[in-house]
């Protein structure tokens, strides 16, 4: 009997193992591009904006032919989003075991604002408000596929929030080059991420904040140690999914949501 329970014992901690194995993967290193403010985007864009009246005008008074300009090639960006868990004072508890959403979208809204995010607990009143409400008006606190959140973001913000579906590496990278930072939804099983707890959440939400040596730079509210976590290209595509609502599950299309504030 002895045996059998020493038995017992030893497949149990081989499989705990196992599993803890398959969960630690190496962290990725990358030297971080400098952050970049969203102010410094919108100064960008006016400055060329300038620059294009300027150039139009001295053709048009002088005659010169249009020349195709040279464009510079950006190879890595990362933008200045502010970060928090989804459980900023550390309580895992309801509801900020699910709050993963509505801490990426306090993320990219305060990035907006060119602004720090408050101290721990007002982040967790501003969580537990967003929730109270999805409570009271919705019914409950669900699992939100990006065209909710998007809903919910529609009543109280004026940002223009867009459904990408099907998103590709490229588009990616070219919201991160205006200076947009990206919700995405993704399959957490799937996401290399060693500081989840056990496998991971089935559904999960984060921000893609930059890009840099094929990789991926985020900011991961599943984990108090998620500000500039890098995932891998390969890895974020396999792993973004957004929320099947009538099969329950992180099964969905290839959907992101991107905000404008226009």
């Amino acid at each position: 009997m002895k045996k059998y329970i020493l038995a017992i014992i030893i497949i149990i901690g081989l499989g705990l193992l196992w599993r803890h194995q398959i969960r630690q993967p190496d962290l990725i290193e990358v030297d971080l591009p400098a952050a970049k403010e969203y102010q410094e985007f919108v100064e960008q864009e006016l400055a060329e904006d300038k620059d294009n009246l300027l150039a139009d005008k001295i053709k048009e008074e002088v005659g010169v032919l249009d020349e195709i300009s040279p464009q510079v090639e950006v190879v890595n960006v990362n933008l200045d989003v502010p970060f928090t868990s989804q459980a900023p004072t550390v309580n895992w508890d309801p509801p900020y075991q699910d709050a993963c959403e509505e801490a990426s979208f306090l993320m990219v809204d305060y990035y907006y604002k060119n602004k720090q995010l408050p101290n721990e607990e007002d982040i967790e009143v501003l969580l537990s408000s967003m929730v109270i409400w999805q409570e009271t008006n919705w019914g409950g606190h669900f699992d939100l596929p990006v065209a909710k959140l998007a809903e919910y973001i529609n009543i109280f913000y004026d940002y223009r929030a867009e459904v990408i579906s099907n998103v590709t590496i490229n588009q990616l990278e070219d919201f991160l080059d205006q200076g947009l930072p990206i919700i995405v939804p993704a399959n957490g099983h799937i996401l290399n991420n060693p500081f989840f707890n056990g496998v991971g959440p089935e559904y999960h939400m984060l921000v893609i904040k930059g890009y840099v040596d094929n990789n991926f730079i985020t900011n991961d509210p599943g984990t108090s140690r998620g500000a500039d976590f890098v995932y891998t290209y390969e890895n974020m595509m396999e792993s973004i999914f957004d929320w099947d609502t009538k099969k329950s599950s992180s099964t969905g299309p290839r959907n992101v949501l991107v905000l404008y504030n226009d």
